[in-house]
């Protein structure tokens, strides 16, 4: 167990963010079967306006 509240979530923040969404594929069409990171990363390439 944690020690506190604080170390819970940031142990769980770490897991989700680092872990997880780093090797979890969204397994499907619309998404291309990437990465969520790799998911934000292309819509930032997307959303960036023109010069």
């Amino acid at each position: 167990m944690w020690e506190t509240r604080e170390a819970a979530r940031a142990d769980v923040f770490r897991y989700v963010e680092v872990e997880y969404n780093h090797s979890r594929l969204r397994r499907h069409p619309d998404y291309g079967y990437v990465t969520p990171l790799e998911t934000r990363s292309l819509l930032r390439q997307n959303l960036v306006p023109a010069a």
